[in-house]
């Protein structure tokens, strides 16, 4: 019943993310990491794109077909991972991948924004391995947060 909620509260969250071409790859992954809690990684082909480049710059350097007119995008908590990362691609022409608070995993595209934002995907990972609750999972490692934990494992 909580995560019927929780999604369906993720269809109204008033502080949707929103794109602009003319924000610096830096403010996106930026404003990204305070509005989801979670990192946003950004590539132009295969390399990191520049954090001190535009959208609208990197935009110019693709070969792809892409919309570089594009307004304002606005991006719900209750699209897929998968979703947003195809609008990105198909908008500015640009590779993003989502992951975790600390960047240490890509989360998976079946997950929404919301979803990955409760860590949804991580309380599943714990749960297949037969553990009642993140906090369990870390006990089991010795391990007082999720941060301790991700720090031990660079």
């Amino acid at each position: 019943m909580f995560n019927f909620i929780s999604n369906l509260s993720d269809r109204f969250k008033a502080k949707d993310f929103r794109l602009a071409p003319n924000k610096k790859v830096r403010t996106v992954m930026a404003e990204f990491k305070e509005n989801y809690g979670l990192s946003l990684r950004v590539y132009k082909g295969k390399q990191f794109a520049d954090p001190e480049m535009t959208l609208a710059a990197l935009n110019r350097k693709t070969s792809k077909d892409i919309d570089a007119t594009a307004a304002d995008m606005v991006i719900k908590s209750s699209m897929t991972i998968g979703e947003f990362e195809q609008l990105i691609d198909s908008h500015f022409g640009l590779t993003v991948q989502v992951a975790n608070e600390f960047d240490t995993y890509c989360v998976n595209n079946k997950y929404t924004l919301g979803q990955a934002s409760r860590k949804d995907d991580l309380k599943d990972y714990c749960e297949e391995r037969g553990f009642k609750s993140i906090e369990a999972w870390l006990e089991s490692e010795k391990c007082k947060s999720l941060e301790e934990y991700y720090t031990r494992k660079k």
